[in-house]
């Protein structure tokens, strides 16, 4: 018997080999499905999204040290799929993802390169990924189409939300992973005794702030009123299930928000309708909600003074790369000062990518209110705007991070859109007109 000079292939190895193998052959005839069915491309990426965990992804790099989550590696093959796209744009957001980019490289030689190093791999597999999609899938896919995949996708979310929140059963932490992903994101919190809804997502805040960001859109989708206000209900009553109070505060913002500024999507006694289904619901529910956040006695409390104490680590920013305070201890567990858990994306912005990154995204997030307030917003900028409570508050985690760059670029491209997708849809399912050429050169 004659082996080869590397020795003979091991069952592990050949295991791996094997494993490899069937997921390249997968990826390649998925490539070739999605790029025939653009439509089943934009699904099967939102689907990732909602009902994917984010600990089933894979190791990359230096002992498989750094995750590809499964909706990023979903994104690298949508976003090749629906390549290449016509009447593409530039717009002001690419301006501002592309100086996160720049900055997050930039990151890598002034300082704390380690830390810099794992700030870029966040950037590209989680902001850059879920953008990309955002950007491109609208430009091969009519976007209102990809508003009811949101609507659709996202109701199932509530609807197993509830399920979870009434039995204190989730499935999807019984998919076990040996990594550290799973370490951290597979167990069920809890608030005063009461177990978390977190479906999917690994955390409730992250679920919470996703429904919330998901009501806007639900709302201008092309679906008969009375289903889009239904779809936008359960959303809204399953936040509750995850007694966060942030992704509740966004939900009934985002509300608001639609109500006030996407009237020609909703009509007026629509408007009036929602608006008393809200108040009536909160009546109701509000006594079980107080229950549980008194029974967490000063946890709510301690968390709200965390947050405030973070305000001190403004002062060890820097304008590009990583802070001063930054560094890790002998088990490589990263602190800012005696801070280990940044919760506040913008602060945690300002401490991994600099201050100049930080004032780009909060100029892009004023902008967005002024269209907002202007009535010139689309469904996915007035939901990123009702999200900037979570962004002063909460840390990008999970698939959350991604979906919040994700409806970044759909914001980006419908607001190039026709003027007709400004505001929403009306009350009846219809496309949108194609732009002329002179429009394109414009």
């Amino acid at each position: 018997m004659v082996e080869l000079a590397a020795g003979p292939l091991n069952a592990p190895a050949l295991d791996k080999t094997l494993v490899i193998c069937v997921g390249v052959a997968v990826a390649v005839l998925g490539f070739v499905v999605l790029r025939r069915y653009p439509k089943l491309a934009v699904v099967a990426w939102i689907v990732s999204i909602c009902f994917v965990p984010i600990w089933l992804g894979f190791g990359i790099g230096f002992n498989g040290n750094y995750y590809i989550p499964p909706a990023t590696a979903a994104a690298l093959l949508v976003v090749a799929a629906l390549l290449p796209t016509p009447r593409f744009r530039l717009s002001w957001l690419d301006g501002v993802m592309t100086l996160v980019v720049v900055c997050a490289v930039c990151s890598l030689f002034t300082g704390n390169a380690g830390i810099a190093f794992s700030s870029v791999i966040l950037v590209v597999t989680y902001f850059l990924a879920g953008y990309a999609v955002g950007r491109i899938a609208p430009l091969r896919v009519d976007p209102l189409w990809v508003h009811g995949a949101i609507a659709v996708c996202f109701t199932g979310v509530a609807l197993l939300t509830i399920v979870e929140g009434l039995t204190h059963f989730n499935p999807f932490v019984l998919i076990k992973a040996n990594n550290s992903l799973y370490e951290a994101w597979g167990s069920i919190q809890s608030r005063g005794g009461v177990p978390r809804a977190e479906g999917a997502f690994g955390h409730s805040i992250a679920l919470g702030a996703s429904l919330a960001m998901a009501i806007p859109i639900t709302l201008a989708s092309p679906f008969r009123l009375w289903l889009r206000i239904g779809m936008s209900f359960l959303m809204l009553l399953a936040t509750v299930f995850t007694y966060s109070r942030i992704g509740m505060i966004c939900a009934v913002l985002g509300v608001l928000l639609s109500v006030l500024f996407m009237r020609d999507a909703i009509s007026r006694r629509a408007r009036i309708a929602i608006v008393a289904i809200v108040a009536i619901a909160g009546a109701v529910l509000f006594p079980a909600i107080i229950t549980v956040f008194d029974d967490a006695g000063a946890e709510a409390t301690d968390s709200a003074n965390y947050r405030g104490d973070l305000l001190s680590l403004f002062g060890t920013m820097n304008p590009i790369g990583v802070a001063t305070s930054a560094e890790k201890n002998s088990a490589g567990v990263l602190y800012f000062g005696n801070f280990h858990s940044i919760d506040s994306q913008l602060i945690l912005t300002g401490l991994t990518n600099g201050l100049i990154v930080l004032a780009a995204v909060v100029v892009a997030l004023l902008f967005g209110i002024v269209l907002v307030l202007r009535g010139k917003a689309t469904a996915a900028t007035i939901a990123l705007v009702a999200q900037i409570p979570a962004l002063a508050t909460v840390a990008l985690i999970t698939q959350y991070a991604i979906f919040v760059w994700f409806v970044a670029g759909l914001a980006a491209t419908t607001q190039l859109a026709p003027q007709a997708l400004r505001a929403g849809v009306l009350d009846t399912p219809r496309r949108l007109p194609e732009p002329s050429p002179a429009a394109d050169r414009a």
